[in-house]
């Protein structure tokens, strides 16, 4: 119970973090990107606590193999909600990078689009753990479609802009945050495979 208390915890930190990144992306918010990346102490100090709680758990329970794997679906969660923190960071300091820079409006508006998204998922994935809804996890992790989609439609619009020596900055700066964006879908993705996990003790890559 305390372990799926402190995920709660954590991954409310998290969502706040990446709400506050892509809205200070959007809005090229200087200040709201500084308290984003300000937020990252706390998200590191929630997956601690995870941690160090899951190992005096191993340590002094004896655990049927239900509790076992809602522990380690706990322990699994808390490093990709780790990693979605840092994508928020990523946000914050791209934000930082390309304030005062012009932008490639349809790259940026892809990346605002794409961060949404990850928000959606991250916050579905987390719902459908928290509920053990399979049904929820599976159409959370098809959404990676999109993000997929998307990023793939940018890395082929790259390349035509980059010859605007004034955008190339910020293009490429926004390029990379893409590729960042993609991989966070793909850490939603992988706690709606250990949601999938904990309810039916079966490992299911979507």
């Amino acid at each position: 119970q305390n372990l799926e208390t402190d995920l709660h915890v954590m991954g409310t930190l998290v969502l706040d973090a990446l709400v506050d990144g892509v809205r200070a992306l959007e809005d090229k918010d200087v200040n709201r990107a500084i308290a984003t990346i300000e937020k990252d102490d706390e998200i590191d100090n929630a997956y601690l606590k995870i941690d160090q709680d899951w190992i005096e758990l191993m340590a002094t329970e004896q655990l049927v193999a239900t509790d076992l794997r809602l522990s380690t679906s706990i322990l699994q969660t808390s490093l990709h909600l780790e990693r979605l923190g840092d994508l928020a960071v990523y946000l914050g300091k791209t934000t930082q990078e390309i304030f005062d820079s012009p932008v490639p409006e349809t790259v940026h508006s892809t990346v605002v689009e794409m961060g949404d998204l990850v928000i959606d998922m991250a916050s579905s994935a987390m719902e459908s753990l928290k509920n053990r809804d399979k049904n929820l996890a599976l159409a959370t992790a098809a959404k990676d479609n999109q993000v997929n989609r998307l990023y793939n439609t940018m890395l082929e619009e790259a390349p035509k802009i980059a010859g605007n020596e004034d955008l190339f900055n910020g293009l490429i700066r926004l390029v990379t945050c893409i590729r960042t964006l993609e991989r966070g879908g793909d850490h939603a993705v992988d706690i709606c495979e250990l949601t999938h996990f904990l309810v039916s003790g079966e490992f299911k890559e979507f």
